[in-house]
């Protein structure tokens, strides 16, 4: 254009005075510079994640700006147009978009589209590492026996309701759960963090436009023993108040992943395909999720009856999350707010992240996906929505701080750079006369403080914003102001490999007890559940000379034996074994493993340990001891039925004794 102006000028030069023509070449070119200088701020920018980030999802969402107010639309061209391009609204300036990533180094270009004559275009640059190394997340679809293995849907629907459409909505939300994730772990300082999707090289389906073979995920197809009548039976479902077996599609979800999924620990997210809405009541489905570090499946279950209204391809991302067709409920069941086809894809999407949320260990919280707020997802992938019900008022949708913290502290989160995780075990809590002391071998990671019959933590104390630390003492004010309120405290503690521990109240193991002549003494808590016959065994010194413990294939009971006396906790059954201890060994910690009782018992000196007494396979190791060498075990308390169902250690300061 520039050119053309000045070539112009030159032929007409003879009709024209060469000093005025000089002055105006130069004010043209200088108009020309200005005017194309504007428009280069309208070039499409990410501003979410700077250039040259490493991440870790292969769809990465972004958000960005094009320069301006206006409208239209931004277009991502992929690395090498290795897959097809994708389209995404602009708002006042503004875009959100999903970018497809390939593994290595990824040049991206964006085109911003205005509807005018010209565009604007940039480039990104983004390196995608699959961690390979983490456990995945696998995603199933279970089916009845006699499944006809299709789903439900409109007569006219867009695509066939049939196991293979199935297959793509659950591989593209599957995605779509991760790329979700890695924004909010990586806009909350938790860095670009994300569960991986099990996969293999197959045919992709993410795109209508392109079905090559890439790394994608797997959709397992798992058929169980139970035909669809069995599945659908109205009993079964959780909203059914007469249902005289609710949750057992849970039993059956789980029964029929075991056999698939065997490796020391699996995370599995279940779309139950034989959901069927009938009379306004949608049977075959269940909206649970369960699971947590130390159980071999982590299960999260939902129902196929919104699936309808789910995206099948990358191409669909935006139109569904605009389609404001109400649905027709003569043929489909809807979740609470899902009476047009975009909530219906929102509430769908969002329950089950929900309940991929419950595999991951997260408990319900006053906000975000764990919450309801899921009615809103569609927000962190489009700048613009339809109208929709008052539950939209709000912001976007969020993963609660909470939830990331867990997530943090996940193995399927991990990150290379990492520190290395303690194995470490379950954190302790102790009273001692400065409040309550926390103590892990793994590093802390956040302390939740409740109030009494409270189902969301009223506030907690983070420690990853800190040199990880390993040990935190807090004072009963302290906890106090923290819940800002009476009545029983209760603490939650997460450490960095995964592991919890709490207290339901946490007066009981600051208050202690008066016992002369060994003046204060604090209780552990009591490992495990079942309860039994009260019984206490007090030690005014230390000096044992042997220990017989009597087990069988659970803790019966433990003799302890000094120069002056012979004292017993629990029963003598079970086979009798003798421990003795040496002149200057002292007992400094019971190692236990415990489910629903004592399993085993190991006794831990200040020389040696022993062998495990008891079923050494059972449960997890925890350790019962003292806060630090200032204080000494003083004592046994606990509960005794058959064998020792709940044991804890009584503690008092060493100088006492």
């Amino acid at each position: 254009m520039r050119a053309s102006i000045i070539l112009f000028l030159i032929i007409n030069a003879n009709m024209m005075n060469i000093q005025w023509l000089t002055s105006l070449i130069v004010l043209s070119i200088v108009q020309i510079d200005l005017t194309y200088g504007e428009s280069s701020n309208y070039s499409p920018r990410i501003t979410s994640h700077p250039s040259n980030s490493e991440v870790h999802s292969r769809l990465l969402l972004v958000k960005g700006t094009c320069g301006s107010n206006g409208n239209g639309t931004i277009v991502i061209s992929a690395h090498n147009n290795n897959f097809p391009n994708q389209s995404f609204l602009v708002r006042n300036g503004h875009f959100k978009a999903l970018i497809h990533l390939s593994p290595g180094k990824n040049q991206i270009q964006l085109t911003f589209d205005n509807n005018s004559i010209d565009q604007w275009k940039s480039s990104w640059t983004v390196k995608y590492i699959p961690l390979l190394q983490n456990p995945p997340l696998h995603l199933c679809i279970i089916v009845g026996s006699d499944s006809p293995l299709t789903y439900d849907d409109t007569p006219d629907a867009k695509h066939p309701p049939n196991l293979e459409t199935a297959i793509k909505k659950l591989r593209l939300t599957g995605y779509f759960w991760q790329a979700y994730t890695a924004s909010q772990m990586y806009s909350n300082g938790f860095g670009h963090r994300s569960f991986r999707l099990d996969e293999s090289w197959q045919a992709d389906s993410l795109s209508s436009n392109d079905q090559s073979f890439r790394h994608t995920a797997i959709v397992h197809v798992v058929k169980t023993n139970y035909t669809i009548a069995e599945i659908r039976n109205p009993q079964r479902t959780k909203h059914n108040s007469d249902g005289k077996t609710k949750y057992s599609l849970w039993s059956i979800a789980l029964e029929a992943i075991r056999p698939r999924f065997t490796a020391e620990r699996n995370y599995v997210a279940a779309l139950i395909l034989d959901s069927h809405s009938e009379n306004g009541r949608v049977t075959g489905n269940e909206a649970l999720g369960g699971g947590g570090v130390n159980l071999e499946h982590s299960l999260g279950i939902f129902g196929s009856h919104t699936l309808f209204s789910w995206p099948t391809s990358f191409e669909e991302i935006i139109p569904s999350f605009m389609n404001t067709r109400p649905v027709d409920t003569n043929y489909l069941g809807i979740d609470g707010e899902g009476d047009t086809y975009w909530i219906a894809a929102n509430v769908g999407i969002g329950a089950m992240l929900h309940e991929v949320g419950h595999a991951f260990g997260c408990p319900h919280q006053r906000s975000g996906v764990m919450m309801r707020d899921y009615i809103r997802l569609s927000r962190s992938f489009s700048v613009t929505e339809p109208p929709g019900p008052p539950a939209l008022n709000g912001k976007e949708c969020a993963w609660h701080r909470l939830d990331l913290l867990r997530f943090r502290a996940h193995p399927c989160f991990a990150l290379p750079a990492d520190s290395t995780v303690e194995k470490g075990g379950i954190p302790q809590i102790f009273g001692i006369d400065q409040g309550i002391l926390v103590k892990s071998a793994s590093a802390l990671v956040v302390m939740e403080i409740f109030l009494e019959k409270n189902e969301f933590a009223k506030s907690w104390i983070e420690y990853v914003n800190q040199k990880w630390v390993h040990e935190v003492i807090i004072s009963e004010e302290e906890l106090r102001k923290h819940a800002d309120g009476e009545g029983k405290i209760k603490i939650n503690v997460i450490a960095l490999n995964g592991q919890t521990a709490s207290v339901d109240n946490v007066q009981t193991l600051i208050d202690g007890e008066e016992v002369p002549p060994l003046g204060k003494v604090w209780k552990t808590k009591k490992l495990e559940y079942y309860e039994g016959s009260p019984s206490t065994v007090l030690f005014h010194n230390e000096s044992f000379t042997k220990l017989r413990i009597y087990s069988g294939r659970a803790l019966d009971g433990i003799e302890f034996f000094t120069e002056e006396e012979t004292l017993i906790f629990g029963e003598r059954g079970g086979v009798p074994h003798d421990f003795i201890l040496e002149d200057d060994e002292f007992i400094t910690d019971f190692a236990v493993r415990s489910v629903a009782w004592v399993d085993a018992l190991q006794i831990v000196t200040n020389q040696r340990r022993s062998q495990w007494f008891g079923t050494n396979d059972g449960g997890t190791p925890q350790l019962l001891s003292v806060p630090n060498n200032d204080h000494r075990i003083c004592g046994i308390f606990g509960n005794i039925k058959q064998w020792v169902m709940q044991m804890g250690l009584m503690y008092c300061v060493r100088d006492n004794h």
